[in-house]
């Protein structure tokens, strides 16, 4: 994402807030609005680049909070701002707060799915021909050997029309097959929406893509380590990666992801991205969307627990005042209790109690 150009008032060494803003928009505010507010007005007197990205890293807030508070002050007549093709913000323009006047502003419209790139229907020559090309030759085996099967005509198709009309080259290509393998995504229809969202980002070869994949779960990614107690450096790849699995594929907001690394601290006592992995990963494959539903499988849990002490403190307590094979028979019973049934029961009743509720 290119940078954004960045207008008004400059003073030298200073950064001046104008008394109007204090009086009459400081208290309405919340707190990230404010921070963005001085910041940008900072980076002005010191002509330091801005974009989402690094306003989302600089105080650990999701992309979507900036944008959130960039379209409050846009709404307040504070700040002007302008947008590119692709709806990321371009241009911000400080108003004198003394001029100011409330208007309707909002994202501008994604582009109507009519107006997407679709796949032509190719003939049989054209998938021949592009299929004789010696770097797509080379493509192809690596696909291959990625996805496991031999490529059908559809999948050629599919290749042919993100090499065609999306304009990726073959090594742009060939990291976009690897990236959504990585994520465990191997159908051609899921490669070539992937592919299009590049495309409408702006992707134009590798680094790029490298760099639209790292901006997505970057500024995230510096919330969880925070969250861990780690301040003094910036996430690394991997890192990055578990964030992106979190947000993506188990479809976490930061809440969510901030609530497991929580307990990982308190659990383990020190930072562990795999650790905060194995929890998100069981909350998902719970259905846990929010934090409430995580108190009531706490709760569930809590409920397993104190039946398996009361079943363990029953066969005990039968164990002691029987001998032989009537105290075989009584372990026999403790260790065919079904947990994972019990559990399972609960849960059941648990969700069948939420939806009946709706």
């Amino acid at each position: 994402m290119s940078g954004i150009v960045l207008r008004g008032n400059r003073f030298s060494g200073n950064t001046i807030v104008s008394n109007c803003f204090i009086d009459e928009y400081m208290a309405e505010a919340n707190g990230a609005q404010l921070k963005i507010y001085l910041y940008l007005m900072r980076c002005i007197e010191a002509d330091e680049p801005v974009t989402v990205p690094l306003l989302a890293d600089r105080f650990n807030y999701t992309e979507t909070d900036i944008i959130r508070s960039l379209l409050y002050w846009a709404r307040k007549g504070i700040v002007s701002l302008e947008f590119d093709e692709e709806r990321n913000v371009s241009g911000i323009v400080l108003n004198d707060p003394a001029d100011a006047e409330e208007t309707e502003v909002s994202l501008p419209k994604k582009p109507a799915a009519s107006d997407r790139k679709r796949r032509p229907s190719y003939s049989a020559r054209e998938l021949d021909s592009f299929g004789e090309k010696a770097e797509v030759k080379q493509l192809i085996f690596a696909t291959e050997q990625y996805l496991a099967r031999t490529l059908s005509p559809s999948d050629m198709k599919t290749m042919l029309f993100i090499y065609d009309e999306l304009g990726f080259s073959t090594d742009l290509l060939e990291f976009l097959i690897e990236y959504c393998v990585g994520k465990g995504k191997t159908s051609t229809k899921y490669i070539e929406q992937t592919a299009i969202g590049w495309a409408e980002s702006g992707v134009k070869n590798v680094k790029d893509a490298k760099n639209h994949v790292r901006s997505y779960g970057g500024g995230a990614c510096f919330a969880v380590l925070k969250a861990f107690g780690i301040t003094d450096r910036k996430p690394v790849d991997l890192e990055i990666e578990y964030v992106e699995r979190w947000m993506k594929e188990y479809g976490f907001d930061m809440d969510i992801i901030l609530e497991a690394a929580a307990r990982t601290m308190k659990t383990i006592a020190k930072p562990s991205f795999p650790y905060t992995d194995k929890i998100l990963k069981s909350w998902a494959e719970s259905g846990i969307k929010t934090v409430d539903e995580i108190e009531s499988m706490n709760a569930m849990w809590g409920s397993i627990a104190r039946q398996g002490g009361a079943v363990r403190k029953e066969g005990k307590k039968r164990a002691a005042s029987n001998s032989g094979a009537q105290n075989k028979i009584h372990f026999a019973l403790e260790r065919q209790y079904d947990f994972d049934e019990l559990e399972a029961e609960l849960l059941k009743k648990q969700r069948a109690k939420k939806y009946s509720s709706i």
